[in-house]
């Protein structure tokens, strides 16, 4: 093949860009959407696009430019590709318009060696296929809403020019129902990737997206979404004190019998039989500093205005650090099947938007009767000079729940916590109790 002057190649080059803008600004159209022709063809005025062409032609320091430029033009003109409209008395001089011939767009696409935008999305929409019987509901959300969108070729936001990220992202989603509820997420990866770091870097954030969007659970970090999912950073301990005894493997073990409770794996729980529970309530705590002070009987009965808590032995406590990772599901859903022949059961947390979020998560999924401790008006009110300021930003999360129905339970609460632009954590209690 014979080697191109400097000057071909430039024309060329040139040819290739005014190509491309035509190109996208077909893509962008409704034509192309509706895959109807319309009156008005892609163009571009040469002298007003934010584009490098527009500077390379206005380039008063290289007329030489402008030459190629006119060249390109000219070559595509005759090929029947492009029309160009000149100004008055200046044609051949000064380019005004350049558009895009409806009937060369194929020639178009092959002559700039561009992957057409139909092509890619219909590659993407084949790639998405096997989620269409998937067996969780939310991944055939995603995979519906987009088949949608896909066939009426709009991308809706999907990088289609991404055709491989796509294709670890289906592996993964169609993996994820076969693997053991808490893979870790580096044995995942080695096992999908051959890479164990391979998964965080180019799957992880695409699939904690399509999460958030079409599951059914609020989160505040990604390390929670996917351990939602059943990828876990690390394996998790869940630490249980006070009045239960459970049976495993032929051994029966009463936690009230152990200073200090207990820690369960999750194949503990999972092989667990819960044989009584002997406790006047169950106490879900959000955080770990709070629920080892809670054990430590530092919470007097005057400070907290209800006997029923001032004995932690007589109290069932379970640390749930924040939303409920795998292992304490799995508890959790245990002591769900219990629900007749166990107490009440509260949950007590920090005053703040995520507070108000995990409670209400607790509440829907597991303990429909779920009681709030020291969540209420008065000990905010109480402890406010301890509380800490929030952005503009975390007061925008806060009234969004006023706007929403599902938690009016906590709109006077947060009405208060939005006058005073104070939240309250935990910890701010148990300073003051211990003194």
């Amino acid at each position: 093949m014979k080697e191109l002057t400097k000057d071909q190649e430039k024309i060329k080059q040139y040819q290739n860009r005014i190509l491309s803008l035509l190109l996208k600004k077909y893509e962008a159209s409704k034509a192309f959407k509706t895959e109807e022709v319309s009156l008005q063809r892609p163009q571009f005025a040469i002298k007003k696009i934010s584009d490098p062409l527009s500077k390379d032609y206005l380039d008063e320091m290289n007329y030489r430019k402008r030459e190629w430029i006119h060249q390109a033009i000219a070559e595509l003109q005759d090929q029947n590709i492009i029309e160009v409209k000149w100004p008055k008395f200046k044609e051949g001089e000064e380019i005004d318009k350049v558009y895009l011939n409806y009937e060369a767009i194929e020639k178009a696409y092959q002559l700039a060696a561009i992957i057409p935008k139909k092509q890619k999305l219909i590659n993407i929409k084949s790639i998405l296929l096997p989620l269409s019987d998937h067996p969780w509901e939310w991944v055939r959300k995603f995979w519906s809403h987009y088949n949608v969108a896909l066939s009426n070729n709009q991308t809706a936001g999907l990088e289609i020019d991404d055709s491989k990220g796509y294709e670890d992202l289906v592996k993964t989603l169609l993996f994820l129902p076969k693997m053991d509820e808490g893979t870790m997420k580096r044995v995942l990866s080695h096992n999908l990737f051959n890479d164990t770091k391979y998964f965080e870097r180019n799957v992880q954030g695409r699939l904690v997206s399509i999460y958030k969007r079409f599951g059914s659970v609020n989160m505040e970090t990604d390390i929670e979404y996917l351990d939602a999912i059943g990828i876990v950073e690390n394996p998790q301990i869940t630490l249980v004190s006070g009045p239960l005894e459970f049976r495993s493997n032929n051994l029966t073990v009463n936690v009230a019998e152990l200073p200090g409770g207990i820690g369960l794996t999750f194949d503990t729980i999972k092989e667990l039989e819960i044989q009584e529970i002997n406790a006047k309530a169950i106490l879900l705590i959000e955080n770990l500093t709070a629920y080892h002070e809670f054990l430590s009987g530092k919470i007097k009965e005057e400070t907290l205005g209800k006997s029923v808590f001032t004995n932690a032995d007589q109290i069932l406590a379970i640390y749930t650090g924040g939303y409920p990772h795998h292992a304490l599901r799995k508890l959790l859903y245990k002591l769900k099947e219990l629900r007749s022949e166990i107490p009440e059961v509260y949950h007590w947390g920090d005053i703040d938007y995520g507070g108000i979020l995990i409670f209400e998560h607790l509440r829907r999924n597991y303990f429909d009767s779920l009681k709030p401790l020291f969540m209420d008006e008065y000990i905010y009110s109480q402890y406010l000079e301890y509380g800490i300021q929030f952005s503009v930003e975390y007061a925008d999360k806060l009234t969004a729940l006023l706007k929403d129905d599902s938690y009016s339970f906590w709109h006077q609460l947060i009405k208060s916590i939005l006058r005073n632009k104070i939240k309250l954590e935990q910890e701010s209690l148990l300073i003051n109790w211990s003194k």
